[in-house]
């Protein structure tokens, strides 16, 4: 499995917008900080994609962070690298 930049309890940020971003990243997490809980690696979809997907990821968000709302609940979400800065 290839590497990422990202590693198991680092704090990461998911972007507003990317150049070449996946368009199934979820709106709620936008500009959002969560931790990375798992490294999926890149992916390879020959049928889909002509190329490798960028390295995936499991982020934790706090439902708090997420909403606004008092919370404990937590939401995963899987998302590209391309997708995510270090906080």
């Amino acid at each position: 499995m290839s590497g990422g930049r990202f590693h198991r309890g680092d704090r990461v940020r998911v972007l507003t917008h990317a150049n070449c971003g996946n368009p199934r990243t979820p709106a709620y997490a936008k500009g959002c900080t969560g931790v990375v809980t798992a490294f999926h690696g890149v992916i390879d979809n020959p049928l889909d994609h002509h190329h490798p997907y960028p390295p995936l990821y499991t982020i934790a968000f706090q439902v708090s962070d997420l909403s606004g709302r008092d919370s404990p609940d937590v939401v995963m979400a899987d998302l590209h690298e391309e997708w995510l800065e270090p906080v």
